[in-house]
């Protein structure tokens, strides 16, 4: 009985110390693969937290555009003093593509949005008319919008108004040498006899005059829009009729001035006129300058 006691006692009391060994020995199999998962969370998070950095910082590069760069533009809209409010949305299009660093970062035809930044129309008690613009993004074919700030830095006529007037003066030119030839001939004719002959050959030479003013008038008047003669204006408008990247002012639109804000965001450009109300057609010609942001 005695015996039989003394091994009970025995298996109580080593009974916690053998439990406790086994737990002991069972406890460094398991923090290794606790270590393995927790380096492999934390490799995951440092890839992913790579991968996010690099994408952040390719996006602006890819998307920004340099400051001074030189956008030439058209309005789609219809700017007047009398109407519009400040903050209204203004819109226009690029007429040819704008490459910065060797490739193109707009294309012809990409859609340009802009607002009112002030608006005073004029009447008895202000002389005059003024009209701020600035232009904040484009939005791409693919729906991305790439945010900037730019200012108008020349403005010319929309080009189916500069073409319509060289047409008018041409046409105008051949029908006063044809009538002067006629006339000529006409003359000529009753003197010597067989007028009619000698006075369509002289038409005809006075319309092929005419033709050869409205080339020579087209050519006299590209270059001296180009050169910019007049006081307040730089460059002007090229051989195709578009503004050249360095024009500045205002071209073949009559009593309308430019101020042009490159370094004021904000403000962009403020266009003035003490003749009438400021007023910009569809069509009108822009050449619109990147400010930094």
């Amino acid at each position: 009985m005695n015996h039989t006691m003394s091994k009970l006692f025995l298996i109580s009391f080593l009974a916690p110390t053998v439990a406790l060994s086994a737990a002991a020995q069972s406890r460094p199999s398991k923090q290794p693969q606790s270590s393995q998962s927790s380096g492999q969370q934390t490799s995951a998070s440092v890839s992913e937290s790579n991968s996010t950095s690099a994408s952040a910082s390719a996006g602006p590069a890819s998307a920004g555009l340099a400051s001074g760069t030189t956008i030439n533009s058209e309005l789609t809209s219809t700017v007047d003093a009398r109407k519009c409010q400040p903050g209204q949305k203004i819109t226009a299009k690029t007429t040819r593509d704008v490459k910065q660093n060797g490739r193109v970062v707009l294309h012809k035809g990409t859609r340009l949005v802009g607002h009112v930044s002030r608006v005073e129309y004029r009447s008895k008690e202000n002389a005059e008319s003024a009209v701020g613009i600035v232009f904040d993004e484009a939005i791409m074919k693919d729906g991305e919008h790439v945010p900037f700030h730019a200012s108008i830095q020349a403005l010319g006529e929309a080009q189916a108004a500069a073409d319509a007037a060289d047409d008018d003066g041409g046409m105008m030119a051949g029908a006063a040498g044809g009538a002067a030839g006629g006339a000529m001939g006409s003359a000529r004719g009753g003197l010597l006899g067989g007028g009619g002959a000698v006075g369509s050959v002289a038409g005809n030479a006075g319309a092929m005059a005419g033709g050869l003013d409205r080339t020579a008038g087209g050519a006299v008047g590209a270059a001296s829009s180009t050169t910019g003669a007049t006081a307040g204006r730089v460059g002007g408008l090229n051989a195709a009729g578009q503004l050249t990247s360095d024009s500045r002012g205002v071209f073949g639109m009559q009593g309308l001035n430019l101020e042009s804000s490159v370094s004021n965001a904000t403000e962009g450009s403020l266009i003035t006129s003490k003749s009438r109300n400021v007023h910009l057609s569809s069509g009108t010609q822009m050449l619109l300058a990147v400010a930094a942001q």
